[in-house]
């Protein structure tokens, strides 16, 4: 995705991250979650690895490719965020 069509869909991405916190805090109310922010941070990590590796059928050489990180690092973060390789669709 070049440049413009990512500047054209972050500001929803935005909006929508921005409610789904409000949610997030008005539940929490005055209660102090330890390492929310780490907490947070991982589950978005965890989805957007996730949903990378439906979309290329499990390749993670396809999904680092799409998230812009190097191979690697894609595994790395799996194993940091235990998520196991998805299986290979074949065809």
């Amino acid at each position: 995705m070049n440049d413009d069509r990512w500047t054209a869909r972050k500001q929803p991405l935005a909006a929508l991250v921005r409610q789904r916190l409000r949610v997030l805090f008005d539940e929490l109310g005055s209660y102090r979650a330890p390492d929310l922010y780490r907490r947070v941070m991982s589950e978005v990590e965890r989805v957007l690895i996730v949903e990378a590796l439906q979309r290329t059928g499990g390749s993670r050489k396809k999904a680092a490719e799409i998230l812009g990180i190097h191979r690697n690092t894609l595994r790395l973060r799996m194993r940091k965020l235990a998520i196991t390789p998805l299986p290979r669709e074949r065809g």
